[in-house]
């Protein structure tokens, strides 16, 4: 995790990063991108399992580890962040909530890290639910309409990439089930699973039954279909940081 006050990367390693091929190296190319250009000194972006009560931590950048657990806590139950996620297309600062500078979460844990302003921009679908949540904060107070603009540029990305990982968390695959999808969305039969994993037949046939089951469809290309969809099976994705 990088740690608050290290230098923001350059324009063209952040160019790079943004037309990458693996979706988690666009998001870190889009959140140093929002960084450079808005002045935060942190980013955070986290999704919201289904049935859970708080948020699962994806990629914290300038946060200490406690701030950054404690921000993709149940914070939604917070009354100081009551008017953040009562308008889920609004990015709202400090400015918008007054009572936030002196609320536990500003005075108590954001203040004390030298944070005098920050955003959270709500990511939701399209019936309204949550699905994630990006914060940033910032040592200066300003944080203009001009950079609320290109914050909002890039929500229909982090909205993309949280949607997925809450796919991926639904599902439930065990590491070796996710292994086993990656392949059949490759097209491999079972036999060739089998040789590429030195798995026996029985106990492939076993692990794509148990595939078939937990996405809901009802046989492999169907389960392949629905994997690319929701990128689930890829492997560039990083097993996100759980937080109670």
């Amino acid at each position: 995790m990088t740690r608050a006050g290290d230098d923001h990367p350059d324009f063209t390693s952040i160019a790079t990063a943004m037309v990458s091929p693996e979706p988690e190296v666009r998001i870190r190319g889009a959140i140093d991108f929002i960084r450079v250009e808005t002045g935060c000194d942190s980013f955070l972006i986290a999704y919201k399992a289904p049935q859970a009560k708080g948020f699962s931590l994806v990629t914290s950048v300038g946060y200490s580890d406690a701030v950054a657990d404690y921000l993709s806590s149940d914070i939604q139950s917070l009354p100081e962040f009551q008017t953040q996620f009562s308008d889920h297309t609004r990015i709202t600062d400090w400015e918008d909530v007054p009572e936030f500078p002196d609320s536990y979460s500003g005075a108590q844990v954001l203040r004390p890290e030298g944070f005098t302003n920050g955003f959270l921009m709500v990511l939701h679908d399209g019936a309204g639910e949550v699905v994630g949540m990006c914060q940033a904060n910032m040592e200066r107070p300003g944080f203009s309409a001009r950079n609320r603009c290109m914050v909002e540029t890039a929500r229909p990305l982090f909205t993309k990439y949280v949607t997925r990982l809450r796919a991926s968390a639904r599902a439930r695959l065990t590491p070796r089930e996710r292994e086993i999808l990656a392949l059949l969305r490759e097209g491999l039969s079972n036999g060739e699973i089998s040789d590429r994993l030195f798995l026996s037949p029985r106990t492939v046939s076993t692990h794509v039954e148990r595939v078939l089951r937990k996405l809901g469809v009802a046989n492999r290309v169907a389960a392949a279909v629905h994997a690319t969809e929701l990128g689930l099976g890829e492997t560039q994705y990083p097993a996100p940081r759980s937080v109670a």
